[in-house]
């Protein structure tokens, strides 16, 4: 493996440049699986919430999951993983660098590359939208739902992941040492998901008798 010395200002051109050199191969690869891991758990979560939900709501929790990854996604590409990771942003969040993933290939983002660390870290963006989606479970729409998605992962993930797991956020500069999301992840939904619960009032149906358990996803 060749030390890396630099790339192109865009990043590399894979066109001229071999930009694996620098990397290992089993690093690659596990940050890949990685982030499939991470992928799982969204449909996980949601086939976990529709259980906690009636007959009426079951399927809609699933495809609510679903749809978080791609909404959050365009999110992460158009501005999100620059407003988190910009390699000169703020204490308190980054900048517009990076927007729509530009200069983002093969620059050493850690021992892997920028352009797969985007791919990981997005999982997680999306992933922590779903479980803040949860909330919405026979109290919202799915429109309504996806739009406060898009929205929230803008206004809070996207700060306080930078202040975690961007080097120059005032709590990765304090020692915060959080390796599995704390509280970028599970802190910032289930608060959210409370404050979203509250907003959108109680389930509709919630004096009436308990819903039978179903299993309509099989």
């Amino acid at each position: 493996m060749a030390r890396y010395n630099g790339t192109s200002p865009d990043g590399g051109d894979s066109l001229t440049t071999n930009l694996n050199e620098w990397y290992s191969t089993g690093d690659i690869a596990w940050i890949l699986t990685a982030s499939a891991f991470v992928w799982l758990m969204i449909p996980g979560v949601g086939f976990f919430y529709s259980g906690l939900t009636g007959k009426k709501s079951a399927l809609s929790m699933i495809f609510l999951s679903f749809l978080c990854v791609s909404i959050v996604f365009v999110q992460w590409f158009l501005w999100g993983y620059s407003l988190v990771f910009s390699k000169t942003g703020g204490r308190f969040i980054g900048n517009l660098d990076n927007v729509g993933l530009r200069e983002v290939l093969a620059e050493p983002s850690g021992d892997i590359p920028d352009l797969l660390f985007a791919l990981f870290q997005g999982m997680f963006s999306a992933f922590t939208a779903a479980l803040t989606v949860g909330a919405a479970a026979e109290r919202g729409r799915i429109l309504p739902s996806m739009v406060f998605a898009f929205v929230w992962s803008t206004l809070v993930y996207d700060p306080i992941a930078s202040w975690t797991w961007n080097a120059n956020g005032w709590a990765s500069k304090l020692g915060v040492l959080d390796f599995a999301g704390g509280t970028p992840v599970h802190i910032t939904s289930g608060a959210s998901a409370l404050a979203y619960a509250i907003v959108i009032g109680r389930r509709r149906e919630i004096n009436k008798v308990s819903p039978n358990p179903s299993c309509l996803p099989w």
